[in-house]
């Protein structure tokens, strides 16, 4: 009887082993068609926006960043080899996944606010800044641990053949997908830190999502666009010396926690 109890004990385990993975590859039990149409369509908005960013920040005026007014040596903005295209597309893969998981939690999710009626001051603009505070408090120093030289060959070293990037999502997308994966956990960690503290709104998400995507592509372009507000500190000067020089300015959006750890350098041509 023990021996019976320990197997159907295990097949169970076995199968909510299963219905989990099935349930996070796909949560909306799509058919591979539908799939394949939401592949493209990521894809698609993504070009979209990633153009729109471009366009809006040549229409603002923002310069290029002083070291690229002169030609850069081609060995320090190298083509994209084999490896990048593929490490693209699994990231691009992952994306969906993310996309999918992320828009089932926000319609089946007691802690998301949907309707308009459920908008406060608390779960729109604090929400989205504790999403961003969280997500960079977690980034950084795991951003950090992928330097580690133990590790930085094995994962991020190849998102540094970048010297100066400049392909705007194309480059910020060029990673290792473990790395692609760790922004992605990095990203749940801030929704997750709002659902809980502040409480959050499905149009935060929104809002907070392509904002995200926005300053993703901006970082890995040639254009010096900067802000701050309320310690929200956003420079592509900085993320540009940290692709220079490697160990330093880790974080994307707080420089606090560089501070904290001791990493922080301010731009130097």
């Amino acid at each position: 009887k023990r021996a019976r109890f320990t197997q159907q004990a295990d097949a169970s385990s076995r199968m909510g082993s299963y219905e989990l993975l099935r349930s996070a590859l796909n949560p909306w039990e799509l058919t591979p068609l539908q799939l394949t149409a939401g592949f493209f369509v990521v894809r698609v908005g993504i070009y979209i926006w990633d153009n729109v960013v471009e366009t809006l920040v040549k229409l603002s005026g923002a310069k290029k960043l002083p070291t690229r007014e002169k030609p850069i040596k081609p060995e320090l903005q190298p083509e994209l080899n084999p490896i990048s295209y593929v490490y693209l597309f699994l990231n691009a893969v992952n994306e969906l996944l993310f996309v999918m998981n992320i828009m089932y939690y926000i319609w089946h999710s007691d802690l998301v606010a949907r309707s308009a009626s459920a908008l406060t001051p608390l779960n729109t603009f604090p929400a989205l800044y504790v999403i961003f505070l969280v997500q960079d408090m977690v980034y950084a120093p795991l951003h950090r641990f992928m330097h580690w030289r133990p590790v930085y060959p094995l994962v991020h070293k190849h998102h540094h053949r970048q010297i100066y990037p400049s392909r705007g999502y194309a480059d910020a997308a060029n990673e290792h997908p473990i790395e692609h994966m760790i922004g992605v956990i990095c990203a749940w960690a801030g929704i997750f830190g709002a659902a809980y503290t502040t409480g959050v709104h499905a149009a935060t998400l929104f809002v907070f999502f392509n904002i995200h995507a926005a300053l993703a592509m901006l970082n890995h372009s040639p254009y010096d666009v900067e802000f701050k507000y309320l310690g929200f500190t956003y420079s592509v000067k900085a993320h540009e010396m940290h692709h220079r020089k490697f160990t330093i300015n880790y974080a994307q959006y707080f420089t606090f926690w560089d501070s904290v750890m001791g990493t922080f350098k301010p731009y130097t041509i």
